[in-house]
């Protein structure tokens, strides 16, 4: 199990927006959660962790805390992403509820839905351009 000590991790700082993703996990799922994620190469962007009843995903290279999920009140888990513009510079709910989900996916190894998620994520992006 991945433990915040593992990595160099900073605080959500205090600017911040919330949204609630709903999602139901059966207990494998949650057992999967709870093992947290360690980057093995440099190409992977998070390290994340479990710690009580809340999933804290950090960026690997900064340690900036980018997201908390309150995973306590199943199927509504409640996000807090970063909004400081010096540490994340997405502005835009839909596209975190759409990478949060991606990284749910990841961890409960449930990838069908990725690739249509990750399609989603880029004409948003591009759109924006």
């Amino acid at each position: 199990m991945v433990k915040k000590s593992d990595w160099k991790t900073l605080e959500m700082p205090g600017q911040t927006a919330k949204f609630v993703i709903n999602m139901t996990l059966n207990d494998d799922e949650k057992e999967c959660i709870k093992e947290g994620h360690k980057p093995q190469e440099m190409e992977d962007k998070w390290f994340i962790y479990y710690e009580d009843n809340k999933l804290f995903i950090h960026r690997s290279w900064t340690g900036y805390c980018i997201y908390i999920i309150d995973c306590s009140k199943s199927p509504e888990l409640n996000v807090t992403v970063n909004r400081n513009p010096e540490q994340y510079k997405e502005t835009d709910i839909e596209n975190d509820q759409i990478q949060v989900n991606i990284l749910i996916n990841q961890m409960i190894r449930q990838y069908k839905e990725n690739a249509w998620l990750m399609k989603k994520y880029l004409e948003r992006k591009n759109k924006k351009v």
